[in-house]
């Protein structure tokens, strides 16, 4: 359909176009905001703080400088259990004290191989939040690392929650060594990799996708009108003529030989007339 024809037929069905033009916005506002009641617009997106970083768990003569030493074997999998303590209990507890927080002020999630948080009870994306995982090598082998993820409200909140996670691990791996008489030299040893790395960060519906949902149901919504006005028009246009040909009486079996005789009479007259001109002419 040529792009004259389609403009024309947008035109004549103008209040159509009008409501799908507020059908479109409508629809990207509902991807960039949240409706509340009483009415009020919240946007989707949000502003928090993430902060990073790494805790290496080692074994009391280091693995980075001696060759094979006693339990280095077995540091994966305690990476993976000590990944998942550290989001619940008397290990999220010690956490909270070292950042200055009630156990209850952060949700924890553990995504290493021990134990996956549910989805059901994933945490609120705008909550305070400590996330653990165990780092894997290129063929899925769990390293004696667990990467820490902090999201709080700003990145100064996030920098001291993920710092507050190395400390507060620290601290009950050695009141646990403590109490159970484990010498130091056969203690496991946890060490931080560097400082945490904090930055602010958006997250939420990006204002692209908005204005992308809103040109999507518009363009939309015109083709729906334009095809449905062309089916229209062809429904109609087929009616009438189907009307037509309905006003049109089929003629009767006497009438048509009537008509045949009527035609052969007059090429009979026609032929008589010929025989009776002189010949000259």
């Amino acid at each position: 359909m040529e792009t004259v024809t389609i403009l024309r037929v947008l035109w004549h069905r103008r209040l159509l176009v009008a409501g799908v033009i507020v059908l479109a916005l409508l629809a990207g506002t509902a991807v960039a905001y949240r409706i509340s009641f009483p009415p009020k617009l919240d946007s989707r997106s949000y502003h928090v703080g993430v902060a990073t970083s790494r805790v290496l768990i080692d074994t009391p003569s280091s693995q980075v400088v001696e060759v094979s030493p006693t339990g280095s074997d077995t540091l994966g999998a305690r990476a993976g259990l000590i990944a998942s303590l550290m989001v619940d209990g008397t290990v999220k507890a010690a956490i909270a004290r070292r950042a200055g927080l009630r156990p209850d002020q952060f949700d924890g999630v553990s995504e290493s191989a021990a134990e996956t948080t549910p989805a059901d009870a994933a945490p609120n994306p705008r909550s305070s939040v400590l996330t653990t995982r165990v780092v894997t090598n290129t063929t899925g082998d769990a390293l004696p690392i667990i990467e820490i993820e902090a999201q709080a409200a700003d990145a100064a909140s996030a920098a001291r929650l993920a710092g507050a996670a190395v400390t507060g691990l620290r601290d009950y791996l050695d009141t646990k060594a403590a109490q159970q008489r484990i010498p130091d030299a056969k203690r496991l040893q946890v060490g931080g990799l560097g400082a945490a790395q904090a930055r602010d960060v958006v997250r939420g519906p990006r204002r692209l996708f908005a204005l992308l949902a809103t040109m999507f149901v518009f363009a939309a919504g015109c083709a729906a009108i334009v095809v449905t006005s062309s089916l229209a028009r062809a429904w109609r246009v087929a009616s009438e003529e189907e009307a037509r040909d309905d006003l049109v009486e089929p003629e009767s079996p006497r009438t048509m030989r009537a008509r045949s005789d009527e035609r052969h009479g007059d090429v009979a007259a026609d032929e008589s007339t010929q025989d009776r001109l002189p010949a000259n002419l």
